[in-house]
């Protein structure tokens, strides 16, 4: 879900730069002393508001780290600690993070002896609990010959909304992973196959998992390769599924098929 940073401090930097130019500089080689910081993946984009931070099923998880020594060693049980900068935060010394905000986000950080991360973030959200498909599922799209980049079907976009209105907030489900996939007869393509279709996201990326946004909207398009695609005029069901901890929201899955065909003779 998310890329792994290595945080080393500046002091080690210093110390390489002087011990080259003949200075003594003594940097501790000692197993348990951490030179650097990982921050591991976060257990979910975003936890529900005054709820304790979960994964995927629903089971409370705690934040991760990995302190590393100047042997580039993993130091086990090394104290890391991680701090919220934001208000209505209380994580434990296990990691485990509960929250009482309604909200907004939470910047994250990780740290150890003197180290500490850049922050990460996490969405406070309301309870996912129906997913919105719009009016029109039945699209049709005519691609360009010879195969250009805005071979691109009109969009699909699921909204995301909540029973939790409490405040008088619009109800939307903000930062929840929704997760994409394209059927042809029957059969998931993979992200990796671009013999016909695949999946793109709005900023152009090719992306099956997303997480929906402030308005609690997500939204793919269908890049057809019309150079490769086999038969010419053909169909495809993209499906939109969102879950609660390992459940299905009502609604989901949000099927879109998508008829594509060349330019008339």
């Amino acid at each position: 879900m998310s890329t792994r940073r290595l945080i080393a401090p500046l002091a080690l930097v210093v110390a390489v730069a002087v011990a080259t130019s003949g200075a003594c500089v003594n940097v501790s080689g000692a197993p348990d002393v951490a030179v650097a910081l990982e921050f591991d993946s976060i257990p979910y984009p975003a936890v529900l508001a005054g709820d304790t931070l979960r994964d995927s099923l629903g089971n409370a998880a705690p934040l991760r780290g990995v302190a590393y020594n100047a042997s580039g060693g993993v130091i086990a049980g090394a104290p890391i600690t991680f701090l919220s900068l934001d208000t209505g935060v209380v994580i434990d010394a296990g990691g485990l993070l509960a929250n009482t905000r309604r909200s907004g986000t939470i910047r994250l950080v990780a740290s150890i002896n003197g180290l500490q991360s850049p922050h990460r973030t996490i969405a406070v959200t309301r309870s996912p609990d129906t997913l919105i498909a719009p009016t029109v599922t039945d699209l049709s799209y005519t691609y360009a010959l010879p195969d250009v980049s805005s071979n691109l079907a009109p969009q699909m976009t699921v909204t995301l909304q909540s029973f939790d209105v409490a405040g008088g907030v619009a109800p939307a489900v903000t930062g929840w992973l929704v997760r994409w996939r394209v059927l042809h007869d029957g059969d998931t393509l993979s992200l990796t196959d671009t013999s016909r279709v695949a999946l793109q996201s709005t900023a152009g990326r090719r992306s099956q998992l997303d997480t929906t946004k402030t308005d609690g909207t997500s939204a793919r398009r269908l890049r057809v390769f019309a150079n490769t695609i086999t038969p010419a005029t053909d169909s495809f069901v993209v499906v939109a599924d969102v879950k609660r901890f390992g459940v299905p929201v009502r609604g989901s899955p949000v099927r879109f098929v998508v008829h594509v065909a060349p330019p008339a003779p």
